[in-house]
């Protein structure tokens, strides 16, 4: 059977084959942050489309020097993967910035009642931006409310109350997740709580063996606070790529790259640093 250094090689030598690479490659590429980031299928799905232009360039600078192609290609996934984790960390601030009304930026014979957020229109031009706009938007859901739905939906090319309905129906989903947050976070105060209790025991406590009992039992409580917390860090409170794809009744990687594309041309607007330095 032929190796996938032996295909690379043919490639390069014959420009044919790129198709059955590319398939061998993606699931590769797709889990990579999954196994060295722990990271979810959403921010996979954006790092396989931050990588995939990036393939037959990749594909021509390998050089047969006697170790396999894979070798190469985790050496270059995992540079690359450092490059798009710090490039994600900048472009999180998009999130909330394409949910928050400039009031400096008046448009004029604005349609709605609220001043639309202009800079962010300005930025919306075709049908695949609206789209992707509104893609955006129902990632937020939980923020959405009556006026800023009002603000929203005319960018994202819907009606107000199509908008509240989508949000509604995300909202729902999410009602197991919300609760499974709340869970902890009520595990996280109580078990501080009682933290805070041992703690001020503490500081009047003389007798020794009732001090050493006490620091242990604190010790346990701060482990239980630890886990509660990190539990909550694991719980999805927006909605996922999937989701949002099975509402809108679209395919998720056009989710993913549609996600991908608007935050960088939103972080282009609100970041202007942020195109130089990628």
């Amino acid at each position: 059977m032929e190796s996938l250094t032996q295909k690379v090689l043919q490639y390069q030598r014959t420009r044919e084959g790129l198709r059955d690479i590319v398939d061998e490659l993606a699931p590769r590429v797709y889990q990579f942050p999954r196994r060295r980031m722990g990271w979810d299928e959403d921010a996979c799905g954006d790092f396989y489309v931050f990588i995939h232009p990036r393939l037959i360039r990749l594909l021509d600078r390998f050089q047969d020097q006697g170790k396999p192609f894979e070798s190469y290609l985790w050496a270059v996934l995992n540079w690359q993967l450092r490059n798009f984790a710090r490039e994600r960390r900048r472009s999180e601030r998009a999130w909330s910035v394409s949910l928050s009304l400039d009031p400096g930026d008046t448009v004029e014979e604005p349609a709605s009642p609220l001043e639309l957020p202009g800079t962010i229109a300005r930025c919306i031009r075709s049908d695949a931006d609206r789209r992707n706009f509104l893609i955006l938007a129902l990632k937020c859901s939980r923020f959405i409310d009556d006026d800023s739905a009002a603000a929203l939906a005319p960018i994202a090319g819907i009606g107000v109350p199509e908008l509240l309905a989508l949000s509604a129906r995300l909202k729902a989903l999410r009602a197991s997740r919300d609760a499974r947050l709340d869970t902890f976070r009520c595990r996280r105060n109580k078990t501080f709580a009682q933290a805070r209790q041992l703690e001020a025991e503490l500081r009047n406590e003389v007798d020794s063996e009732r001090i050493a009992v006490l620091q242990a039992a604190r010790v346990r409580l701060h482990r239980r606070m630890e886990a509660a917390m990190r539990r909550m860090a694991r719980v999805n409170v927006s909605p996922t790529n999937r989701e949002i794809a099975c509402l809108l009744g679209i395919p998720k990687g056009t989710v993913d790259s549609g996600l991908y594309w608007l935050k960088r041309k939103l972080a282009s607007v609100y970041d202007p640093d942020h195109l130089r330095s990628a």
